[in-house]
């Protein structure tokens, strides 16, 4: 509360550890990265894109955090309601997006999906929890982005959600969306993005997060696969009752863990190595997902999945639905 402290149009995405707002990026050419990977960086110039999907993390997060007995804050909830009047004047604008690239802003699938997940959670906390506010206006806000993410983040020609609005290029991180309730998993829409992120975005069986041959992200191309986005993937198998194909893809990926247990932020599927920042809390929180996913039958895919929009969607087929979950052990280590 003290670090956001300020209007709406303050809001930064990140702070440091202290709250400290100003993150001024330098390049420190005199140093040598990890075998010689340059540039070295400190700071993060990220703090001053706009990224849309920070609003749907942060009410996601605290309505995740009510819900499992963390306890009412009437602050919190105010806060909640300035960013989503916010929210309501910039969801239509292009951001910077999770990848938080430099190569100029774009209308991204993702975000825009973030920005639906914050009215949605917005108007299940009024519902479930008694909270007031504006709940028909935050109704209204929620099924304009979905309609708005269907009619424009979904390419017909190859059949997937693509990363931007009218791209043809894919994205891993619209394998999100079945997770958090967006669209279920039976919709062909979603099916479809699937198959099409196995075909095009699969390296040696890991998930690479985006093509970056194009070189519009303003960094120079290549990449090993993003080891998070291959634990979506996993999710994705699971509500999809591909549960053996996702036992061995989770079991894979956990196997690449070093000697402690650790994974970093990617793997190089040619070099057979971990790349990248090391260790990586994205991959791990990753991790434990798909893990109770597959063992848990009170797991988030059960809860979040429940979330998706009636409109536009295809109603669940029995076999889809509500995939039975393994009971097999999951081992992170040999």
């Amino acid at each position: 509360m003290r670090a956001v402290a300020g209007t709406p149009q303050q809001l930064q995405i990140m702070y440091g550890i202290e709250g400290e707002r100003r993150l001024p990026e330098l390049e420190l050419p005199w140093l040598p990265g990890y075998q010689g990977a340059t540039p070295v960086r400190i700071g993060n110039a990220a703090s001053n894109q706009l990224q849309l999907d920070v609003y749907g993390e942060v009410m996601d997060a605290l309505y995740q955090g009510r819900r499992g007995g963390l306890g009412a804050l009437d602050a919190a909830f105010d806060l909640q309601r300035a960013m989503l009047d916010h929210l309501a004047t910039i969801w239509r604008e292009p951001d910077d997006g999770i990848w938080e690239v430099r190569g100029g802003r774009q209308h991204f699938t993702f975000s825009k999906v973030m920005a639906w997940v914050a009215f949605d959670r917005a108007v299940k906390l009024a519902e479930e929890f008694g909270l007031e506010g504006p709940v028909a206006d935050w109704k209204a806000q929620r099924q304009q982005i979905h309609d708005d993410i269907c009619a424009k983040a979904f390419n017909s020609n190859i059949g997937a959600f693509t990363q931007h609005y009218g791209a043809d290029t894919l994205d891993a991180s619209v394998l999100l969306m079945p997770l958090v309730g967006f669209l279920p998993a039976s919709d062909p829409r979603v099916q479809g993005t699937v198959a099409a992120i196995e075909r095009g975005l699969m390296v040696d069986g890991f998930v690479v997060r985006y093509d970056t041959r194009s070189g519009k992200d303003g960094l120079p191309p290549g990449e090993g696969a993003f080891l998070a986005c291959s634990f979506w993937f996993v999710d994705n198998l699971t509500l999809l009752g591909r549960i053996s194909e996702a036992e061995r893809l989770f079991e894979r990926l956990c196997r690449l863990c070093n000697d402690v247990g650790l994974l970093s932020e990617e793997y190089d599927p040619h070099a057979k190595r971990l790349v990248g920042n090391f260790p990586q809390a994205f991959s791990h929180i990753a991790m434990v997902n798909s893990a109770h996913n597959l063992v848990l039958s009170d797991n988030s895919l059960k809860q979040r999945a429940g979330h998706h929009s009636q409109s536009g969607s295809v109603a669940p087929s029995p076999e889809h639905s509500s995939p039975r979950p393994s009971r097999k052990a999951v081992r992170t280590r040999d």
